[in-house]
This record gives structure tokens, C-alpha cells and sequence, in this order.
């Protein structure tokens, strides 16, 4: 008997020999493994991405164990007759006893009736018994839509006992509904297929007979996104060359086989509409069909870009809505090469329309980096001076300083809108020096301007810039801190900007009802020119009074006002200020989780460009949570970035506050050896030689921080006596400045400092001149941590009855974690009365236990041989000297009492 084959292609019924595998994606091929339980896997990716490879590596090692057919499918295959005859005999190559049959006559004139054909394969399929993984490769040349049909009928009748695996480059028209609702597909895409790390590495020995260096691996990686080919490519590349480093680097950037790769697989099975769009699209890094009719002039720009999607033709949706797409990086360098060659002159033609449309859609940054790709410097400073003017409303100083720096200084000063934006953002990010560089050099320019109204203009902003950068720089002597007539200006922004700017140091100089009006004036003036920036600034400029002067009921309320109405908004810097300042408070109330979600979310958004309170209060609170979840390497990581950035733009004021979070972060982590170096860092124990805080001066809050960290210095090395000199130095220049948050934080400092040097004494009487600063709020989380040891020494005067003040109870329940024995070591926090209790009778303590198990009236007549009614009347008496009313109050005030002893 003949062979029932011998007609077919034995290669097209066999994986490819020559498909090498050099290395293993295990998680690809146990998605498989997992999907072959169902009816369906699907394997879609573009081109070079090693399915056929795969689908090898699985065959091969699964092949003893399973019932395996494989048909490697070609262009001829469209016809049905010749699909099925190869289909059947893909099968019956695995199973002999498949009976089904197809006519052999490959090249017969009659076509071959699908439903026909579906039915004995059906039945043949259902008669074998036995389970049965089928493979078809490359089914994306199946262009036949009768052909997909019938396909999707057979997976749809095919028994349980059949699974298919299908790989294509692009997803086959094939009705999958009912699949995916059943969880019988499994889908692979080019995700799943591309190489990571590991696997890099590994090829990487393969090919270039060397390990690759990490950096090296990784830089592969991300540009070529783990696409197999291109990855090869670059491997076999630069395995000719002595570096293999530098090689790597030039075959990404140039390499001639990815080219002609692209050239002669992809490109060339376009048809010339579609490798017109490729080319002149690749112009811009993201793309969409609206962008894309406006950069080509056409109307087909969506329903192409659907085209290439579905084809996977080395293109990416970027949104679940598949509106943006981008072309795969190495896909990108070949078409932007492309276009360079075919279509150079068009370039500046197709970023000046890019530009125009990104701008149109309130996309700033990709509409300038057309603009100034286009060559076209009109435009571009049309088009910044457009964007300086909402960046500046919306306090995107990053922004401005960005794109402004691409300007040259005549083209600037052409553009009063640009050079004073760039100005007062130099200003505003603490960048001094150029700032009066750049201020000079605008003046000296201007000099030699025509005379015009624009020129008048810009010399009174440049005025206002100079006061502006004296007042914020301390450089400038005798500015007057309130509102003048001279402060108003047809330019409303730069009066308010001043106003604000005098609010501010009005703040550091401590006259915090100067800074109020100034601040109130500024926002009023701000708040009717959409300048939600500058707004918000001055909120927490108040925020920052409130908080100082012990208000922090006020300070919350702003701050959570203010967060909820950033929050309507985009993530920006009105935002970020907000959320910043919001975060502080979360954290001074102990609701840490809430502070560190903040805090995380914030840090990506902040720029060295941002105002540097927001910048350091992010980064200090961030740093405190770590310390209190006992992450002290995260926390030294954060302040020793900030601490960076603040030595390079020489901001005293917050380095102080570093100082003293590393000194205290040693403490707690109990590193002498890391506080010394610290505290020698910062000249610590030379200031203090010098007499620096030897008496009480003009409170200045880096003078202050500074101290208090020597203090702790000091009392690390049991110089107690020293250390309270020295705080109660800077306790007073606090109280004579009315800084009660301040004040209360350095009493909290000076309780501790007694404690330690044996006297509870004076300890307990600095915590109740503490709590009566701030007597509705007590001490915030920020006093706590600021100040370690310092709940041990509450809950010591708690419990022996020392503390004079009456804490509320949201107050104890609110830092309960402070003022418990495992942070203490001491008896738990006890709720204190509103009064002293009046001693109860033998006779009363008798009722109490009774009262205490929940008894009534009539059991603890009973229990105690006492009359009902007189019962009641001692129960009376207990209700009135434990100060409760109702039954519930005196059982809970009587288990609280007698605990320990019941």
C-alpha cells in the first residue's frame, strides 16, 4: 500500500530544522503549556520576534509525551483544497489511524466545497479518541476570508480532546467571542516573546563568545525592546569587533543587516500608501490618525494606522482606547533613515506642521521640540512665548527654564513676555547668581533698544525683578515689608509676585500679622487672573504663619482646602505645593500612611527648579516615616540627595533642618561614630566654641536648627548642663519672636534633656509649660520625633499624675502608638480625668469590682449582703466621684480603675 503523504511536503509537516534555539523563554513556554489545556493559543507578533523558534523549542520538548501535528503554512495555502490536504495530512502524520480525506488533487480545477471539507475533518476528529495538539505556523498568510470562516467553525466543533496552537504576525479573523468567555484561549504577543536580561545575556555569550557588561545588556533591552531579530543582529554584529560595547552602540544606531532586514521583509510588502505613511510619519515619536491627516495632508490617517495595528506591522498602541500608537525604536531609526534619504527636503516642513497641531491640542513640550526642529525661530518664539505665559499661571518653573535656555539673548529680550518669565523663574528657584546675570544683562541690553511702549514695559518688569531678587535674596537693605502704592503695576502678575515675595520674608523676619496682610493682598490681586500658582503659594505661605504661631486647626483647615482644590486639576506644581503641604499636616497627625502615599506620589513631580520649601519638606517628611518604620538606610538615602541639592544652591536655611534630621536619624539608630561626623560636617562643635548660641538674639530658624542639633550632640555625650544653656537660649529668641511651635518643640527638647540628667522634676514641669502653648492640640507627631525620649518622659508624669494639663481624649487616642508601653516601656497611657477623683469607702471599692463584672443591682445586692436600697445609694455615690452618668461609663471608668486587679 502506497504512502498516504507521499504527496505532501514532508517539510511543511515538521518544525524547521534550521530554527536554532540558542536560548530558553521559560515563561513563554509554560504559558503554553498551560494554554494547551484549553482549545486555543494564540502566538501574535510582528516579524523576527521568534515564534516559529518557540513553537520549535516547545514541539521538541514536549514531543515524546504529547500527540503533536505541525503545518508550516505558505502563500499557496489560500487555496482550501490545498489547506485541508495539508491539514489532514499534518494529523494523520501524528495519528495514522485519522481517517479522514481530502483530495489529493492539489491543482484540480473544482473548488472545494468548505463545509464539506469542515465536516469530514470534524468527524475524523471526534473519531479519534485520543488527544491531539495541533500547530499551525505562520496562519497570517491565510488571506482568504472563506478560509478564516471555516477555520473558526472547526475550533468552535472541534471535541475537547483537540487543541490548537496558532502563530501569526498579525490577529487572524477569526471569531473568538465564545473562547475568551469560556477561558479556552491563551494569547502570546510580542511582550511574551521578547527577550529580557537574562535571556540577552545568555545569546550574548552564545554569539559574541563573551559575557556582555550589565549596562550593555540593558542598553540592548531598551532599544531594542527584546526583539529577537534585532537583537541578533546586533549580537552577531558586534561579535566581529575587539569592543564589543561600542560595537553594540553602532550596530543599534546603524547597523546595515537590521536595515536591509526592514527593507527587504517589511517595507517591501507595503503597498505605496502604506510605505508612504511609514516613512513621512516617523517624523514624530508618538502618533495618532488627527496628527497624522494634518502631517500628510490626508483623511485615512486613523483607518491606516488600524491597518497597522492589526497587521503588527512594528507598532505599539500606547492607550486602551488604541488612539496613540509609536513605532518600535529600532522600526523608528529605520524609517527616519528612510526619510532622510527619500523625502530630506520635506523634514522641516512635516516638524513645523507637527508643531502647529501639538500646540493646537495643548501638547506644549512635543509642540517645541517641532518648532525648534523646523528651523522656523519666528515660530519658535511665537510658540514660547505662547507656552511661558500658562506655564507661569500654572508655576512650571522647570518648564520655563527649559525651553528658554534655547533662545538666544537677543531673540529673548525680543520677547518681554519670555525674558521676564525667565527672570523671575530664576528668582523663584533660589538660582541667584544667574539671575542678577541675566537681570543685568537685560538692562544693559534694553539701554540700547528704541524707544517704544514695548521698551517702557519691559523696563519697568525688570524694576519690579530687581526688587523682587533682593527681597527673596536678602541682598537688598531697608525694603519696606508692606503694601505701598509702588507695588501696584499694570502688569498684575509682577505685583503680585512682589507682594507675595514681601509676605514671604515678612515670614522670616517673624512679623507674622505684616505677613498676613501682605499675603491676603497678594492673593486678592492674583485670584482674579487665573494665576492658581502664585494663589496657592500664598496659602501656604499663611500655612506656614498658622503653623509657627501654633495655629494648626487654621493650618490644617487651608491645607486641606487647598489640596481639594488643586486636585481638580492635572498633577502640577499647584498641585504638588499642595499635596506637599498637605502631607506635613498628615504626618503632624500621626496618619502616616497617608503622608508616605502623598510624599511617594509627590517626589517624581519635583523639580530642583521647584521652590525649595516644597522641595525640603517633601524630602525631610518623607525621610521622618522612613526613620519611624525603621527604614534607616531609605531615610539616609533621602536626606543625603537633599542635602546635595541644597549644598549646591547654598540654602542655609534647609541644610540646618538636615543637620538636625541626621543627627537625631543617629541617635535613633544609635551610630556615635555617624552622629560625630555629622555633626563635623556641619562645623557643630566650632560654632559653639565661638559662642554662636551663648545668648538669646533675633530668632533665625537655621541658627535655631543648627542648635538644637549641637544640643543633642551634646547631651549624646551626657554634657546635660550645656545642652539646656543652650536650648533655653533658643527657647527664649522663640518666645521673644511669638513662634510658639518653635517654643513648644524646644521645651519638649528641654524635658528630655532634664530626664536625662536625673531631674523628672524639671522634666515634667518643661512638658506642662509645653502643652500649655498649644492646650486644644498638644504635641504633634513632628514635636515626637523630633525630640526622642520624649514619650517616655508624658507617660512617666501620666502615670505618677504629673501632668497639669488635661489631654483630650482624640488627643490619646490619636498618637496612642506614642503613648503606649511598647514605645515607652512604661505603664499604658492612662485617660485622665477633668478632675481629681474624691477617694472611694471600703464599702464603695466593694460595689466597684461588683460593678466592674457587669453585675445589676439586685446581683450585687445579693453579692454583698447589702439591701437593695442601699445598694443604689453607694452606687449613687461611686457614679458621682468617678464624674459618669450613665451605667455603660461607670462599668468602662471602673474596669479602667481596678485593671490588674480584678
Amino acid at each position: 500500500m502506497g504512502d498516504p503523504l507521499s504527496h505532501l511536503l514532508p517539510t511543511k509537516l515538521s518544525p524547521p530544522q534550521t530554527a536554532s534555539v540558542l536560548v530558553a523563554r521559560s515563561a513563554a513556554l509554560r504559558k503554553i503549556d498551560r494554554g494547551v489545556g484549553g482549545k486555543l493559543v494564540l502566538v501574535t507578533a510582528p516579524l523576527g520576534s521568534g515564534k516559529t523558534t518557540l513553537l520549535t523549542q516547545w514541539y521538541r520538548e514536549v514531543h515524546g509525551s504529547r500527540l503533536l501535528a505541525w503545518l508550516s503554512l505558505d502563500e499557496r495555502d489560500n487555496a482550501p483544497e490545498r489547506f485541508f490536504s495539508y491539514l489532514v495530512g499534518a494529523i494523520r502524520r501524528a495519528a495514522p489511524e485519522f481517517d479522514a480525506y481530502i483530495t489529493s488533487q492539489l491543482d484540480a480545477q473544482v473548488a472545494l466545497p468548505l463545509d464539506h471539507a469542515t465536516t469530514v475533518v470534524l468527524r475524523s476528529l471526534w473519531n479519534l479518541g485520543r488527544e491531539l495538539v495541533v500547530v499551525l505556523d505562520d496562519f497570517h498568510v491565510l488571506r482568504e476570508r472563506a478560509l478564516a470562516r471555516a477555520f473558526s467553525y472547526l475550533l468552535d466543533h472541534a471535541p475537547p480532546h483537540v487543541h490548537w496552537i496558532v502563530s501569526s504576525r498579525s490577529p487572524p479573523e477569526l471569531d473568538l467571542a465564545k473562547l475568551k468567555l469560556t477561558e479556552q484561549l491563551v494569547t502570546l504577543d510580542s511582550r511574551d516573546l521578547g527577550l529580557d536580561g537574562e535571556a540577552i545575556h545568555e545569546l550574548g555569550q552564545r554569539l559574541c563568545g563573551a559575557a556582555l557588561k550589565p549596562e550593555d545588556v540593558e542598553y540592548l533591552r531598551a532599544r531594542t525592546e527584546g526583539w529577537v531579530a534585532g537583537v541578533k543582529l546586533a549580537l552577531l554584529t558586534a561579535g566581529e569587533h575587539a569592543s564589543v560595547s561600542d560595537a553594540l552602540r553602532k550596530a543599534i544606531g546603524s547597523n546595515h543587516d537590521v536595515a536591509k532586514y526592514l527593507a527587504d521583509v517589511v517595507l517591501r510588502e507595503q503597498t505605496e500608501e502604506v510605505h508612504a505613511f511609514l516613512v513621512l510619519s516617523s517624523v514624530v515619536d508618538r502618533l495618532n490618525g488627527e496628527l497624522c491627516n494634518a502631517l500628510l495632508g490626508i483623511t485615512r490617517g486613523p483607518a491606516l494606522l488600524a491597518e497597522l495595528e492589526r497587521g503588527q506591522l512594528f507598532i505599539q498602541s500606547l492607550d486602551t482606547q488604541h488612539q496613540w500608537y509609536r513605532y518600535h525604536p529600532l522600526f523608528l531609526d529605520f524609517l527616519r533613515t528612510q526619510l532622510a534619504c527619500t523625502h530630506g527636503d520635506r523634514i522641516p516642513g512635516l516638524h513645523r506642521a507637527a508643531s502647529a497641531w501639538f500646540a493646537e491640542h495643548g501638547l506644549p513640550d512635543e509642540a517645541l521640540t517641532h518648532a525648534f526642529a523646523s528651523g522656523d525661530r519666528g515660530w519658535c518664539l511665537e510658540l514660547t512665548a505662547r507656552c511661558v505665559e500658562a506655564w507661569m499661571r500654572e508655576g512650571e518653573i522647570a518648564s520655563v527654564l527649559h525651553w528658554t535656555t534655547k533662545l538666544t539673548a537677543e531673540e529673548t529680550l525680543r520677547s518681554p513676555a519670555i525674558c521676564v518669565a525667565r527672570i523671575a523663574c530664576l528668582i523663584l528657584s533660589r538660582a541667584f547668581v544667574p539671575a542678577s546675570l541675566a537681570l543685568q544683562d537685560a538692562q544693559r541690553r534694553l539701554q540700547t533698544a528704541a524707544a517704544d511702549p514695548e521698551r517702557e514695559r519691559l523696563s519697568r518688569q525688570l524694576s519690579r525683578l530687581a526688587l523682587l531678587h533682593a527681597v527673596l535674596s536678602d541682598s537688598g537693605s531697608g525694603i519696606e515689608l508692606e503694601a505701598s502704592p509702588g507695588d501696584e503695576d499694570p502688569d498684575v502678575f509682577m505685583a503680585g509676585a512682589v507682594l507675595a515675595a514681601k509676605a514671604y520674608q515678612a515670614l522670616r523676619m517673624n512679623r507674622f500679622d505684616a505677613m498676613r496682610r501682605l499675603a491676603s493682598i497678594a492673593r486678592e490681586t492674583l485670584q482674579g487672573q487665573n494665576n492658581p500658582y502664585m494663589v496657592g503659594y500664598t496659602d501656604v505661605l499663611i500655612v506656614l504663619a498658622d503653623r509657627a504661631q501654633g495655629n494648626m486647626k487654621d493650618a490644617a483647615d487651608r491645607c486641606e482646602a487647598a489640596f481639594a482644590r488643586a486636585s481638580r486639576g492635572r498633577r502640577n506644581p499647584v498641585w504638588v505645593n499642595a499635596a506637599t503641604a498637605l502631607a506635613n499636616t498628615r504626618y503632624d497627625q500621626n496618619r502616616l500612611d497617608e503622608a508616605e502615599a502623598l510624599c511617594i506620589e509627590v517626589l517624581p513631580l519635583l523639580s530642583q527648579a521647584a521652590v525649595f520649601e516644597t522641595f525640603a519638606m517633601a524630602y525631610l517628611v518623607l525621610a521622618r516615616i522612613k526613620t519611624i518604620r525603621g527604614k534607616y538606610a531609605e531615610a539616609w538615602q533621602l536626606l543625603d540627595y537633599l542635602h546635595s541639592v541644597l549644598e549646591c544652591g547654598h540654602q542655609t536655611r534647609f541644610l540646618a533642618h538636615v543637620c538636625g534630621e541626621k543627627i537625631r536619624l543617629s541617635l535613633v539608630e544609635q551610630a556615635p561614630a555617624r552622629m560625630k561626623a555629622v555633626a563635623q560636617e556641619f562645623g557643630l562643635g566650632e560654632r559653639m566654641r565661638r559662642g554662636e548660641w551663648s545668648e538669646r538674639r533675633f530668632y533665625d530658624e537655621a541658627w535655631e536648627q543648627s542648635g538644637v542639633a549641637q544640643a543633642w550632640v551634646l547631651m549624646a555625650r551626657g554634657r546635660h548642663d550645656r545642652a539646656h544653656g543652650l536650648l533655653e537660649t533658643l527657647r527664649a529668641s522663640a518666645h521673644d519672636a511669638g513662634c510658639v511651635a518653635r517654643e513648644t518643640a524646644l521645651l519638649a527638647a528641654l524635658a528630655v534633656c532634664h530626664w536625662r540628667a536625673g531631674d523628672p522634676a524639671a522634666a515634667f514641669a518643661a512638658v506642662n509649660r509645653g502643652f500649655a502653648l498649644v492646650p486644644r492640640f498638644g504635641f504633634s507627631r513632628g514635636v515626637f520625633d523630633e525630640t526622642p525620649g520624649l514619650q517616655e518622659v508624658i507617660v512617666a508624669a501620666a502615670t505618677q499624675r504629673k501632668l497639669s494639663h488635661v489631654l483630650p481624649a482624640r488627643y490619646t487616642e490619636r498618637y496612642q502608638d506614642l503613648l503606649s508601653p511598647g514605645s515607652a516601656g512604661q505603664a499604658p497611657f492612662p485617660a485622665l480625668p477633668s478632675a481629681p477623683l474624691e477617694p472611694l469607702t471600703e464599702r464603695e471599692l466593694q460595689m466597684l469590682k461588683l460593678l466592674a463584672q457587669g453585675l445589676s443591682n439586685q446581683e450585687i445586692s445579693e453579692r454583698s449582703n447589702v439591701a437593695l436600697s442601699t445598694t443604689k445609694w453607694h452606687l449613687r455615690n461611686v457614679f458621682a466621684k468617678l464624674d459618669v452618668t450613665t451605667r455603660t461609663a461607670a462599668i468602662v471608668k471602673a474596669r479602667e480603675r481596678l485593671e490588674g486587679t480584678l
